[in-house]
Order: C-alpha cells, then structure tokens, then sequence
C-alpha cells in the first residue's frame, strides 16, 4: 500500500512538473518574435511554385495538389470551390472537370478566374510552416489531345462518375445508384471500356499574377508578389507586407 502511495504521489509531481513545463513553453513562445523571409526568390513564378509543390509534397503528399479555384458569374457573383490540380508547366495549371458545369458556365462568360493553394506541414527542423500562393488570370479550354492522357489515368470510379453524374444538377440517388452498378458490372464483364465523355474537359490557368506568403512557427509572414508583364512577356516581382 505504500508503495502504491508513494509511485502516485510520483506520478502526480511528474505530471505537474509537465504542466508545468508546457506552461513555461508557451509562455515564452509568446514571447517570440521574428520576421519569416523567402529566400529562394527566382525570376519566374512557376518555378518558385514547383520548389514549395515538391517541398510540400515531400511533408504531406496528399495534400499539395488540392487548391479553391474561384469564378465570377455574369452578373458579378464570385463562386469558390476546391478542385485539383492535374498537371502544371511554365505556362500555367491544369483542371479537368464537366463541361456541364457552374463553374464552366462562368469561365465561358467571364475566363478570369484564380486558385488559391494553402499548405501547413512541419518539416525536419521541426518548425511548423505555412505556404500560401495565390494565383489570378485567364483559364482556356484546352484542345482534347493536350488532356486526354489525363482522363486515360483517372481511377475507375472517377471515369464512372464522368458517365453517370451531371455536375451540380439535381438527381435521385436510387437511380444514381442503379445506373452505377449498371456501368460498374459491365466494365467487370469487359462490356465497357468507359470512353471519355464528349462533356469531360480540360482548363488551364495562364496566370497574370502570382503571389506567394511564406511564414514559420511564431515569425511573421514575407510575401513576394510576381506581375506578369504581357508585352514583353516577363515577370516583375517585388517583396510586400504581410
């Protein structure tokens, strides 16, 4: 019994002592201040965005190709949705989706649009990062031989869904389930080979402007703003406030 006593009475000052301990840290975490700084600044945007993508990649690699792409109606009302990202090259960023779409029926009437990527992973310094890269400028639709090879590389049920599903109309699930398993059993029969649909298509983003935000643990944020400049086809950059 008294021992039993004595190892609890151990345990209780142990766990203050980590109490306290987790106070102390925060308490002067509080206390720290700092200025973040991007150092790998490059003349071209796209390449500034491949070395965060593989970076975030690398710490989390299911997240660093999801990113809200936004749109304008034309009557002027913004609509924001989380796609992902399929491919990109020094020219822009590439989206499949339907063509039967809200957000298509935006692009057609006003192209401009912007993606915005956000990216928290703790990296092996141990310090916490958070990446944000904010992209604006015109998207285009691309001719089927430049996205085809993405939708021959889609998984099953993603070719299934571009069969089935009329993107962001109403439907019945019971029905949606019937044509489902319909198309899912003769794809397993070899009946089926699910062709691309005339309505998958493929956007890329050619941007105008690209923005990056770079910020650690409790320093504060450095952003780098990068300016198309379309005449002569260059980029200009300069550093902002956060």
């Amino acid at each position: 019994m008294r021992c039993q006593f004595l190892r609890r009475c151990i345990d209780q000052i142990e766990s203050n002592l980590l109490s306290v301990t987790k106070n102390m840290d925060l308490k002067s975490q509080k206390n720290i201040s700092d200025l973040a700084k991007i150092e790998e600044v490059v003349d071209h945007p796209i390449e500034l965005f491949r070395i965060w993508h593989d970076e975030a990649r690398r710490y989390n690699p299911r997240a660093p190709d999801a990113c809200c792409l936004a749109t304008t109606s034309k009557d002027c009302k913004v609509s924001a949705r989380n796609v992902v990202l399929r491919e990109f090259d020094n020219d822009g960023f590439v989206i499949v989706t339907d063509a039967r779409s809200k957000k298509i029926d935006n692009l057609e009437n006003i192209p401009y649009a912007a993606m915005c990527y956000l990216w928290f992973y703790v990296n092996e310094q141990d310090q916490e990062i958070s990446k944000q890269i904010r992209i604006e400028g015109i998207m285009k639709k691309l001719e089927k031989e430049n996205f085809k090879h993405l939708y021959d590389r889609e998984p099953l049920f993603c070719k299934i869904r571009s069969h089935i599903c009329k993107q962001g109309h109403n439907v019945d699930w019971d029905e949606l389930k019937q044509r489902h398993d319909e198309i899912f059993d003769s794809v397993r029969k070899g009946e089926n080979d699910l062709p691309m649909p005339d309505h998958f298509v493929g956007y890329k983003l050619f941007p105008t402007m690209m923005e990056f935000y770079f910020a650690r643990d409790h320093f504060i944020g450095d952003r780098i703003l990068y300016h198309k400049d379309t005449l002569n086809d260059s980029w200009k950059k300069h550093r902002i406030a956060a």
